[in-house]
């Protein structure tokens, strides 16, 4: 996934979802709530926009999930 913040405005994105089925996602948005990239198999844990310049890790399972997220800068 590469994001790209453009400050006070919005973020966009392009990557691959995770596996079964994989897809590019791509897109870009301030709304929060926006759908980037599911990060489980089961398509239910994503990264969402949470406002113009930063992003979320949303869990709406009713199961604990843990992973990681790398930011590269």
């Amino acid at each position: 996934m590469s994001l790209l913040r453009v400050p006070s405005r919005f973020i966009v994105w392009v990557g691959l979802e995770s596996e079964i089925p994989a897809a590019i996602t791509s897109g870009d948005g301030s709304a929060v709530g926006t759908h980037i990239v599911y990060i489980n198999v089961a398509h239910t844990v994503d990264i969402q926009v949470a406002s113009g310049d930063t992003i979320r890790v949303h869990n709406p399972s009713e199961g604990t999930r843990a992973g990681n997220v790398t930011l590269i800068w």
